[in-house]
């Protein structure tokens, strides 16, 4: 009866999750990253930041393709034990998250650092928008 219940629980509570993100316009099963788009002047750089916790950089893949920036990843939870969750909110699995920039960038000069769950992918600004595919590679800043 108890095994009945928790899969019952594990089944409302999927429900949930995939109501929660259809409402957040999710279209597809991966979780979405937060984030925050800012521009500074000095030099002029158009930076996102997203919060990935629990992603390694060697899990995190983003490319920008025109005016597109893409991040992909993972995220693993330990599996170093069997958990019965009372509640969970942490979404576990893969990620993927699209941001229009709006702004002409140099996907040559973009760079990305992963430090303590936060990405942060600097976009030089450019006069005018290339159409190739870049590929970025994430850093990891170790903190001292």
């Amino acid at each position: 009866m108890q095994h009945r219940a928790r899969k019952a629980r594990g089944e409302v509570d999927q429900l949930f999750r995939e109501l929660w993100a259809g409402s957040r316009g999710r279209h597809d099963s991966a979780s979405r990253a937060p984030a925050d788009v800012y521009v500074t002047e000095s030099p002029p750089t158009l930076t996102v930041q997203l919060a990935v916790p629990g992603a390694s950089p060697s899990d995190i893949s983003v490319e920008i393709e025109g005016d597109l920036l893409t991040v992909r990843g993972m995220r693993a939870p330990a599996q170093s034990e069997r958990r019965l969750y009372h509640h969970a909110e942490i979404d576990w699995g893969s990620f993927e998250r699209r941001l229009r920039l709006n702004v002409p960038v140099d996907a040559e000069g973009v760079a990305a650092v992963y430090e303590r769950g936060l990405l942060s992918i600097a976009l030089p600004l450019a006069e005018q928008v290339r159409q190739r595919r870049v590929e970025i590679a994430v850093k990891a800043r170790i903190s001292g």
